[in-house]
């Protein structure tokens, strides 16, 4: 029998190679303490591998920050319905600014750039020449992929490229045939597939291959989403399949209700991780154990602050264009800074 693969694919901002499987790993492994399994053996029964397209990216922003010419050129690919004509003369003249707004320039422009036919189908090729040598490594049926925020468009976008209710083993079309491939699960944490699609203007995630069942790519299908990340608040995504495992968690543990670690150790999260993934069951004795520690880090002063302004927004939602959904996001970012410290 073949050995399990996990694929990661991280989400938008900066991340060294390596760095999201260390962090799914600690995270998974706290969890697992306070559940009471103190050995890390579990992690011993599957290969954890990350497909990293920040490097590419991380050079993408310098030559954008330093150059204006290349901002010119390369906004010039933006051909989704969201990018409006006066976003994209925004986002072109932002010059000298641009590198030292931190929020647009770590996280918002790799939206922008994976948005592009031009960059983000490297990305998108990129992952299934790696998504392909991986399934004929392991075998199909042995992959659990998990992605974050941007790399839940990613690998959705890439999936939905490669396989196909129409494939024909016959042709020159390097692609799979869905129901015939499907992969063990899809794990997603802040689902943006909807928000960047309106964008990119690809395959809706609503209507797409990535779903469960004979018309689909996988058997297992799992969608996280914190109720006060408002990454998800734009399209939120969630489609009807079999096998689907919701979970909108709503605890507030770091003013940051993006992070990706934080995601990983909710207890429910971690309990079907745990079982699916890595067949180590946990009790429901040692899930309430588990559940009981989880919520003594519950922040309070921050989380209310936070939590006030984020449903002002909500409840006044202006979110109807990319733009204003940047500045909305840029007043969140402020707010979270200011309770972390950031700017003392």
């Amino acid at each position: 029998m073949s050995k399990k693969l996990v694929i990661l694919v991280h989400g938008m901002g900066n991340h060294p190679k390596g760095s999201m499987i260390k962090e799914f790993k600690k995270a998974l492994s706290d969890r697992a303490k306070a559940f009471g399994i103190i050995e890390q053996s579990y992690f011993s029964k599957a290969d954890h591998k990350e497909f990293n397209y920040s490097e590419y990216f991380d050079l993408l922003r310098k030559q954008f920050a330093d150059n204006a010419e290349a901002r010119k050129k390369g906004f010039k690919y933006l051909t989704g319905k969201g990018f409006e004509e006066k976003l994209l003369l925004q986002l072109t003249n932002f010059e000298s600014k641009l590198s030292k707004d931190e929020f647009f320039y770590t996280h918002w422009l790799d939206v922008v750039l994976y948005s592009t036919m031009y960059f983000g189908e490297k990305i998108r090729l990129d992952f299934i020449d790696f998504f392909d040598k991986q399934r004929k490594k392991y075998g199909h049926s042995n992959i659990h992929l998990i992605s974050h925020s941007l790399g839940t468009a990613v690998a959705h976008d890439s999936l939905a490229k490669y396989y196909r209710t129409e494939s024909d083993p016959f042709d020159n079309i390097p692609d799979l045939k869905t129901g015939d491939f499907n992969i063990a699960s899809i794990w997603t944490f802040a689902n943006v597939t909807r928000m960047v699609n309106r964008l990119n203007n690809l395959t809706d995630p609503i209507q797409s291959t990535v779903v469960t069942g004979t018309d689909g790519c996988s058997s297992n299908f799992a969608n996280i989403r914190h109720k006060y990340d408002p990454f998800t608040w734009f399209l939120t995504y969630n489609r009807r399949m079999s096998n689907y495992y919701s979970v909108v968690p709503t605890i507030i543990r770091n003013v940051n209700t993006h992070d990706f670690f934080e995601y990983i150790t909710e207890p429910r999260v971690a309990r079907a991780m745990l079982n699916l993934i890595y067949e180590q069951s946990i009790t429901d004795t040692q899930f309430e154990k588990g559940v009981s520690e989880h919520k003594e880090g519950t922040l309070k002063e921050e989380a209310k602050e936070l939590r006030d302004l984020l449903k002002s927004i909500w409840e006044k939602p202006s979110l109807d264009s990319v733009k204003d959904v940047v500045k909305q996001f840029k007043t969140i970012q402020k707010k979270i800074d200011e309770l972390s410290g950031i700017n003392e």
